[in-house]
Formats: structure tokens, C-alpha cells, sequence
């Protein structure tokens, strides 16, 4: 790692009040997580997936999945035809 790398989890760490370990695993999920966001967006944007692959991309249930494609604006206008089917899937 870099001595900039190196700083920024130092100084992760020290916020979180925890080990260098700790702070590297921490950023590591979180960043992993926000990457599969992405690319399960992107694919769905590309209509290369539906909500559905995207969520399973992300590994996110399909309602969680809609509120990130919801907060980052992603949803497209047939969502709103697609959205009954979605919801009689989760009961």
C-alpha cells in the first residue's frame, strides 16, 4: 500500500476507534458492496438484466435493490408496469 493508502486507513481506524485490520476490512466491504451497486445499476441501465438480476448482482432483495435504483435515479418508466408483478413476487 501506499503511504497515502496507509494514511487514510490510519486515520479510518482512529475514528472508528479500532485496528488497521479492522479499518481495512470495514472499507473493504463497504466498498465492495457499493461497487456491486454500480455495475448491477449499469447492467440494468444497458437493460441487460431486470430489477430482479440486478438485485441478484448486488445481492440485495429486489426492494432494496428498487431504492438504490430509486436514489440514484435510475428506475425507468416500465418499472412502474413491472412494479405490480415485483411486489406479488415478494409475497
Amino acid at each position: 500500500m501506499s503511504d497515502e493508502e496507509l494514511d487514510l486507513v490510519d486515520r479510518l481506524a482512529e475514528q472508528q476507534q479500532g485496528s488497521r485490520s479492522d479499518a481495512i476490512r470495514a472499507a473493504l466491504r463497504a466498498g465492495a458492496r457499493e461497487e456491486l451497486i454500480r455495475v448491477a445499476l449499469e447492467r440494468y441501465r444497458e437493460g441487460a438484466v431486470g430489477m430482479r438480476g440486478a438485485a441478484d448482482v448486488a445481492g440485495l432483495t429486489i426492494s432494496e435493490m428498487m431504492a438504490e435504483a430509486n436514489e440514484r435515479g435510475v428506475l425507468r418508466n416500465d418499472d412502474e408496469a413491472d412494479l405490480d408483478s415485483d411486489v406479488e413476487s415478494l409475497l
